[in-house]
């Protein structure tokens, strides 16, 4: 393990709730931004003492570009002041494109960051009223060609499929138009119906119907087909990158690493512990003004728990894990220890070891639940 240390940096507040979402949000609480912030500045400098090197910062949310620059810098300065930042430090921000200015990403660029990340999940207007969003294809258009007059070309889009309007003809204008765009990374998701969601209610009366398993695995077959033609190489289950373009902070979270989650409903994940903070302004404002760390959830997990996590996050990967390093990491020996599983799925052909790689074949990705539910 490194001694690098990964922050996450929740900003709650969304100009408007998607008919998709669960995420811990809050529309119409801009009188919260102010005294968030000043909360979030103390959290930060209750973790001041920490000697790990911070080589990634994420802001997510919620709509991080939604909240006001200046109260952004705010943040920026508090951590600088109370961590010490790699000189190559990884600073993304999620922003979505009717939130997203020329003032906001120079501000943005001045105070550092160097990654951004932007909502997009479909270019056709129909599909996009549907889910509730406030931009369009064509907002989104001149915001990628803002960002690239600005000479920013690390940024990613996320895009979803399976979603309810959104056939396979839209599916192909939607990689048609990617394809004709400047982007260098795109996290593409199958819609997932979350309870307390719009369109979990709408799915249970009948007002809109999922798409089969067969249909929604031929659509992510084609995005993985079309995406790779155009130099887009899969690295993650749900990622696709030109080289280079990885996101480095995410990849924290594959591989199991240290990060540190700060303000309300953040998880942490350091050493054998997991934390996740509390979800209300008011709880968190009070736990930190009496100097705690603002922890609900605070749980110590076992080296076997942690083994087994590993083991399931690091397969998301298309390249998996080094036999090797898990070896190392938590001195066992991978082949003898699971030979069972190893020996069933290479058989059914889930699994492969590839130049010291273990790692899930095409199929794998596919249906590996079976390997995950032998593995625990």
């Amino acid at each position: 393990m490194s001694n690098n240390l990964g922050l996450y940096i929740h900003i709650p507040f969304c100009q408007k709730q998607c008919h998709y979402c669960d995420f811990l949000t809050f529309v119409g609480r801009e009188d919260q931004m102010r005294p968030y912030i000043d909360h979030l500045r103390m959290e930060i400098k209750l973790h001041a003492r920490r000697s790990e090197r911070v080589d990634t910062i994420y802001f997510g949310g919620g709509t991080p570009s939604y909240l006001p620059t200046h109260l952004i810098r705010e943040v920026m300065t508090a951590l600088r002041e109370n961590f010490a930042l790699s000189p190559d430090c990884e600073i993304a921000i999620e922003m979505n494109p009717e939130s997203v200015t020329e003032e906001a990403l120079l501000s943005y660029l001045d105070l550092g960051f160097n990654r951004f990340s932007m909502g997009v999940q479909s270019f056709d207007d129909r599909v996009l009223r549907l889910m509730g969003r406030l931009h369009n294809k064509e907002s989104v258009l001149q915001k990628i060609d803002l960002m690239g007059k600005l000479g920013i070309d690390n940024y990613s889009i996320d895009l979803m499929f399976a979603n309810p309007g959104q056939d396979f003809q839209v599916l192909e204008q939607d990689i048609k138009t990617l394809k004709n765009l400047p982007i260098n990374h795109v996290s593409y998701y199958s819609l997932m119906y979350k309870e307390n969601t719009a369109f979990y209610r709408w799915l249970k009366t009948g007002q809109i119907k999922p798409y089969n398993d067969e249909v929604e695995r031929e659509m992510y077959h084609y995005i993985q087909s079309e995406l790779r033609a155009c130099g887009l190489q899969q690295y993650e289950i749900s990622n696709f990158a030109r080289p280079g373009y990885e996101s480095h902070h995410n990849m924290k979270y594959w591989q199991l690493e240290d990060y540190l989650g700060l303000g309300i409903g953040a998880s942490s994940n350091i050493g054998l512990v997991r934390t996740t903070n509390v979800p209300t302004f008011e709880k968190y404002y009070q736990m930190v003004e009496e100097g705690q760390f603002p922890c609900q959830v605070d749980e110590e997990l076992t080296l076997e728990d942690r083994e087994k996590e590993y083991i399931i996050l690091s397969m998301r990967l298309l390249k998996g894990f080094s036999i090797d390093k898990i070896n190392q990491r938590f001195g066992i020996d991978f082949e003898t220890k699971y030979q069972e599983a190893i020996h069933k799925h290479l058989q059914t052909g889930l699994v492969q070891i590839d130049q010291g790689h273990f790692q899930f074949t095409d199929k794998g990705l596919d249906i590996g639940n079976q390997f995950y539910l032998d593995i625990i």
